[in-house]
């Protein structure tokens, strides 16, 4: 095992992806805080703590971090359940304005969940434990304005255990079979290489196109295509004027449904989820398999020293390259009964020691936390160190992106899913496209 110093590339990333800065504390008015004086300590009385989470890794990640907060704090059990991403995602807020809502649930857009005061402000909690003391950037991109949409600004609605990321897994055998001798070092080569997997009678990419994971390529497409990523950044957090129907969208889908009708992605990629997927990839059925650092942990526990890990290529050699990141967040739901004890928990897993060494073995993902926190390790030639390497990478070309799924609260379930899922279908155009995913996000913010 060799040491990684995880959290300061952690501090680091946030500020980069966050591309808009913010300042810490905000406005109140889009959301309640406590009713009452928030307090540190978790009581002596029994107590459990239920949080909802995306099923998949998150349960054993979850579950070991509640098992950790157990063993210190004996009173307190932590029951998890879980949805599968589109599900939680979809009923959310029915969920948490319901009369059983877990006390602490994954939330990956924030959108009327804040507009409809489902979610406790957190603010007060910062200021308890002292994360307002901590580097700001890791939290703005769940500050949400007081007009419930604006992002970045504002107050604090969520936070995580770490950060997630995105890139390109590969099978090492395979993509010495196709002559792959280190990573592409622009879009065209990739492009290349997929060719090349194809004449050699290989799957040249796995990805999961029935829950959205589809949309990771596109919008590194979309990125690359521009050399920029701030237009998609501004749209992720709403800016007014922001718009995604621009040339390098129309670009990306236009690649993205090319290499559908190549064969490049499995010719039932629209029924594919984000379990049957990374099972394909190990099976060996995939060169390449676009999707996020926490994939890595399962990767590496079932084929340890078989994948490999890039970010996605830049559009031009040597130019800039862009991923898609978001932390891990949790929210304490406006309706929990236990909210100093969601809050401990919160605390704990940003800077218990095992926790933080979870978040990088478990989860898959750079850990948040203050900024003198000790660094968790990861095992030298891992796909887990090779994700982190990724982020330390992005950091020297201020790449780190928001997803563009989570840029309101249906946009990814009502739109991004479908609209996507059309184009490689070929029952809609690149232009269409654009057009239809632009008009859906001027629907769900109400302009």
């Amino acid at each position: 095992m060799r040491s990684l110093n995880l959290y300061r590339t952690a501090v680091g990333a946030v500020a980069a992806l966050l591309l808009a800065a913010c300042a810490p504390g905000g406005n109140s008015e889009a959301g309640p805080a406590p009713s009452k004086p928030v307090s540190t300590g978790v009581g002596s009385e029994p107590a459990t703590l239920r949080l909802l989470v995306n099923s998949g890794v998150d349960v054993p990640f979850y579950t070991a971090l509640g098992e950790l907060f157990h063993a210190k704090y004996g009173n307190v059990t932590v029951k998890v359940d879980n949805q599968d991403y589109a599900t939680l995602t979809t009923n959310v807020a029915h969920i948490l304005a319901g009369s059983t809502a877990p006390d602490i649930v994954r939330v990956s857009q924030l959108g009327n969940l804040i507009e409809d005061h489902l979610l406790t402000n957190l603010d007060p909690y910062a200021k308890a434990y002292g994360w307002d003391k901590w580097p700001q950037s890791q939290f703005a991109s769940t500050r949400v304005g007081p007009d419930g949409k604006q992002r970045g600004t504002g107050s604090l609605y969520a936070v995580g255990p770490g950060f997630g990321l995105t890139g390109v897994y590969y099978n090492k055998a395979l993509a010495q079979r196709i002559g792959m001798s280190r990573p592409p070092a622009t879009a065209a080569e990739f492009d290349e290489l997929l060719g090349k997997a194809k004449n050699a009678g290989l799957q040249p990419i796995m990805i999961n196109g029935k829950d959205g994971g589809s949309v990771y390529p596109l919008q590194n497409l979309v990125m690359s295509s521009a050399a920029a990523a701030q237009a998609v950044q501004d749209w992720n957090y709403a800016k007014p004027g922001a718009t995604i129907n621009t040339p390098a969208t129309v670009n990306g889908a236009t690649v993205l449904q090319r290499w559908g009708r190549s064969g490049y992605l499995p010719a039932d990629v629209n029924d594919i989820d984000q379990t049957r997927a990374p099972r394909e990839f190990l099976d060996g059925n995939g060169v390449f398999f676009p999707s996020g650092n926490w994939q890595a942990p399962g990767l590496d526990k079932s084929g340890a020293g078989k994948f490999g890990f890039f970010l996605f290529p830049p559009g031009q050699a040597g130019g800039p390259s862009y991923a898609m990141t978001a932390a891990a967040n949790l929210g304490i739901a406006a309706k929990s009964s236990h909210a100093d004890v969601a809050a401990a928990f919160l605390d704990f897993i940003q800077t218990n020691i095992q926790a933080r060494q979870d978040t990088v073995t478990l989860g898959g993902l750079v850990p948040a936390g203050p900024a003198d926190a000790p660094p968790p390790t990861a095992a030298a030639g891992s796909a887990v160190a090779a994700t982190v390497g990724a982020f330390q990478e992005l950091l020297k070309s201020n790449g780190l992106v928001g997803f563009m799924a989570d840029a309101t609260a249906s946009i990814h379930v009502n739109s991004l899913i479908p609209q996507t899922q059309l184009l490689l279908a070929g029952k809609t155009t690149p232009a269409a496209y654009a057009a239809k995913v632009q008009s859906d996000y001027e629907r769900d913010l109400r302009r």
